[in-house]
């Protein structure tokens, strides 16, 4: 079945939004948060699954080199977040706003993360080739923000270390990746991997890592809204306030939180 006509038919059973302030859900996607847990991070959940999937698919673990193209939206501050906590020795940082870079590079104090804008003059390739001597990173996850040029994508690619992964996130990029002589792609042998959600396992797998402190999203800023504010919400949302930004519209029954889907 198309993924899209199963989300279709899936809507028809659950057709209540997530802005509601009651909603039906099947009980598979149903997930039990610890007392160490925020509910106000619960809604954060979408994106920042989707960047503990991506990683765990492509092997991401202990002295590998991660290298994140889109760092300072939230998929890329999750993704630094939870390569930390994976045991990257090195975390290498891409992305435009300099403010923000320096955020994401102090979310390592032993100098593990290390962060370049995007705007900076000269070759980006050497810049990271000379963070780690000349060799390439184990993986690129990619995770552009909405319209962003996945033209560096492609330059980015080639520097990936052989044998090595990329992972794509960045659903609303434009342009094609490629441009390679087909020889040159094969002997590099880099797998090429897309994450976009998560099943229900994966997500008790993130929530234990949380809950045991192995992963650390505690640098994430809750910006809170009332039900009848959700335009708000939504008009903050579209400013782009960061990766860090949590914006939540926040029902008054007990406990209950929706995402806004803040970037």
């Amino acid at each position: 079945m198309p993924v899209f006509e199963g989300i279709s038919r899936l809507l028809e059973h659950y057709p209540v939004g997530g802005l509601s302030q009651y909603l039906l859900s099947p009980d598979t996607n149903i997930a039990v948060l610890p007392k160490s847990i925020d509910t106000a991070m619960a809604p954060r959940f979408g994106y920042l699954g989707t960047s503990f999937v991506g990683l765990k698919r492509a092997n991401v673990g202990p002295g590998n080199t991660l290298l994140i193209n889109g760092v300072t939206a939230i998929l890329g501050y999750g993704a630094v977040a939870i390569g930390l906590g994976l045991g990257c020795t090195k975390i290498l940082g891409i992305g435009r706003n300099r403010e923000r870079l320096t955020e994401v590079r102090s979310l390592s104090l032993q100098g593990r993360v290390v962060v370049r804008s995007s705007e900076d003059e000269g070759d980006i390739v050497e810049w990271v080739k000379q963070q780690i001597n000349g060799l390439g990173p184990d993986a690129l996850y990619d995770c552009l923000g909405v319209g962003g040029d996945a033209s560096s994508t492609s330059n980015l690619v080639g520097c990936v270390k052989q044998g090595g992964r990329l992972i794509l996130a960045a659903g609303g990029a434009e342009r094609n990746i490629g441009g390679q002589p087909y020889f040159e792609v094969m002997m590099h042998n880099v797998a090429v991997l897309g994450t976009i959600w998560f099943n229900s396992a994966e997500l008790d797998e993130m929530i234990i890592l949380i809950d045991a402190g192995v992963i650390d999203f505690s640098f994430l800023r809750h910006k809170f809204f009332a039900l009848v504010e959700v335009n708000k919400a939504f008009r903050t949302v579209g400013d782009r306030p960061g990766g860090a930004v949590n914006v939540v519209s926040n029902h008054m029954s007990e406990g209950c939180v929706t995402d806004a889907k803040a970037r």
